[in-house]
């Protein structure tokens, strides 16, 4: 296993280097200016989110961004602002945040056209996604197969096996719980969520996301007050280590600038899923009068991750244990956390737990579509089943070899979802024009 995953992470960083990030990000630029920066219509599609639509669907507009909020808000929002600002420092938040907004775009082309191009399973249910749209529209069935087989690996690995670990991981450092009674009750909260099907996972995940946004927003809030004396100061610290063009210490030229914006650019990416497909699987589902709408409602995903992020970055600029060199990712987070007097680690703890089963429970959803489209609905059934036994086994799997599958396979769905992308960028432009001034004035 560890020669399994040793391979996995020298790959991993040969793929993930810049050339990926770079066609991410290009991608990101490109319909930003393709679509007439649709960003500017953020707010507006925010309040779009929370209106009713009868239209045909499984789910509420809200409850399919609920879904996909639940499926990229995870540990990664937390563990992984952390470990951009122990990798590239504070300048990394700054392009986290630019290359997120950048992303909004993206993330609205791929929903959009997962609602434009979406069918009826054999059940009536509407059903869509990238994998959908290879095969009916490009006629590219062996392109659809490969990325919904990469999904199902990243929804069992990163979707699913990886936050039961967390969840486990910080239980065990906390209160000495063991693994097995942590992967036990995971799995049976699992199973009883997702039990029903779509509706019951957006009705858990309506609930959930919400308490869980206002619960880390209210310790931000709280460590904000506590020292906002500090607060000014990070924010002018992030913008200035942003453009700094020597690494920290010395070192070449450009050097700073250059681990600053890699660091924030990867953790964008990851972190709100914007170009990989995996959220366009839920927006197919959404009840929708058109595809614009949903595309709005799905962009706005991307705002409240890197929202998150920004967060987490400055709780930890502000605790300044990030330039002590010996904490890294979770201890700089407990160490954030901890100037909160009275439970402040249990409200981290609590934030990573509710963080990571909203995670699974999305993902859940995604791994069903996957499964059903390589092999039809007849084997959704025991992939629940097989599901149940995997979350169970995640809190005893190694971590690192996880980590490695999920990392290796986001890259293998972004790159053929992103050239699904590109040669159906007409009919984005096409379908925008044709309905997002009707849906804007109606806001």
């Amino acid at each position: 296993m560890e020669t399994i995953r040793i391979f996995l992470d020298r790959l991993n960083a040969f793929i993930w280097g810049y050339p990926m990030i770079i066609l991410l990000v290009a991608t990101h630029v490109y319909l930003t200016f393709k679509l007439k920066f649709i960003q500017k219509y953020i707010f507006k599609a925010i309040k779009l989110s929370v209106k009713k639509d009868n239209s045909a669907g499984m789910v509420s507009n809200f409850g399919a961004l609920s879904v996909s909020l639940a499926a990229t808000i995870g540990t990664g929002s937390i563990i992984g602002m952390s470990t951009a600002i122990a990798t590239g420092g504070p300048g990394a938040v700054f392009w986290m945040i630019v290359i997120g907004v950048f992303g909004i775009s993206t993330k609205y082309a791929e929903c959009m056209l997962a609602v434009k191009y979406r069918v009826k399973n054999e059940a009536g249910e509407q059903v869509g996604g990238p994998m959908y749209i290879m095969k009916n529209v490009l006629n590219m069935k062996r392109m659809g197969a490969f990325f919904a087989f990469c999904g199902l690996l990243m929804a069992l690995s990163g979707g699913g096996m990886l936050q039961v670990n967390a969840i486990a991981d910080v239980l065990g450092d906390a209160y000495k719980i063991n693994n097995v009674i942590v992967g036990a009750v995971v799995a049976a909260a699992v199973c009883a969520v997702t039990i029903g099907g779509v509706k019951s996972i957006a009705a858990a995940c309506e609930c959930l996301v919400p308490f869980m946004g206002f619960l880390y927003l209210l310790a931000a809030l709280t460590v904000f007050v506590m020292r906002i004396d500090a607060v000014p100061e990070a924010v002018l610290l992030i913008f200035k280590e942003a453009f700094r063009f020597k690494a920290a210490g010395g070192g070449i030229l450009g050097a700073g600038i250059m681990a600053a914006m890699y660091a924030g650019a990867s953790r964008s990416v990851l972190t709100t899923e914007s170009g990989l497909g995996s959220a366009s699987v839920v927006s197919a589902a959404a009840k929708s009068k058109n595809p614009v709408r949903q595309g709005l409602v799905a962009s706005t995903s991307v705002f409240w991750t890197f929202f998150v992020c920004t967060l987490t970055g400055l709780i930890i600029l502000i605790a300044g244990d990030w330039q002590s060199g010996d904490k890294f990712a979770g201890d700089l987070c407990n160490s954030a956390f901890s100037a909160i007097p009275y439970g402040g680690v249990l409200v981290l703890v609590t934030s990573l737990i509710i963080f990571s089963f909203t995670t699974i429970v999305g993902w859940t959803y995604y791994g069903e579509r996957f499964i059903e489209f390589l092999g039809g609905r007849r084997f959704v059934a025991p992939f629940r089943f097989f599901w149940i036994i995997c979350m169970f086994c995640g809190a005893l799997i190694s971590t690192q070899l996880a980590w490695s599958i999920a990392v290796l396979v986001t890259a293998l769905m972004a790159v053929p979802n992103l050239f699904m992308i590109f040669l159906l960028r007409n009919d984005i432009v096409e379908e925008t024009d044709k309905y997002l001034k009707k849906e804007i004035e109606n806001i």
